[in-house]
């Protein structure tokens, strides 16, 4: 393997711990909310956190709704397609965050975090979908948990 295809697997790891870390935040500022809730009901002056300010209150538990410039960009693809010819053209294994990235170069879309993260989402679907076709394989794993993927025989 190519010292280029080694930085870029472990890049992509740190991508992916970096989205798990962004969860976990939405998690936890969702349970002081409600920590904060439950606490108002037995004092009503009680302030909460600056964490858990109004500005926050109404989130869900998505940490960003679909980005529409992504989803925009992507109504129009043949994301089965696209996928494959990102494949194929990659020549050896790769993950579903570098899918992304190659697949958002494809189709024209800002590589900004927010949107790979959308764009890796809807390939994961896509991914089993041509995985259910017999059309892409997993080849095993990065890291220990990182899918990586490649075009059928």
């Amino acid at each position: 393997m190519s010292v280029a295809y080694e930085l870029k697997q472990k890049r992509a790891a740190l991508t992916d711990r970096l989205q798990q870390l962004e969860r976990e935040r939405v998690d936890i500022e969702e349970l002081m909310r409600a920590l904060d809730r439950v606490i108002m009901s037995y004092e009503p002056d009680y302030q909460g956190s600056a964490l858990t300010g109004p500005e926050q209150g109404n989130r869900s538990r998505k940490a960003k709704p679909s980005s529409s410039e992504v989803k925009a960009a992507m109504n129009g693809v043949n994301k089965r397609q696209a996928v494959l010819e990102v494949l194929r053209e990659a020549g050896e294994p790769i993950s579903v965050t570098d899918c992304a990235a190659k697949f958002a170069v494809k189709i024209g879309i800002a590589s900004e975090p927010a949107n790979l993260s959308d764009i890796a989402h809807r390939l994961s679907a896509v991914l089993t979908q041509l995985t259910t076709a017999g059309r892409v394989r997993q080849s095993g794993q990065f890291d220990g948990r990182k899918v990586l993927w490649e075009v059928a025989a």
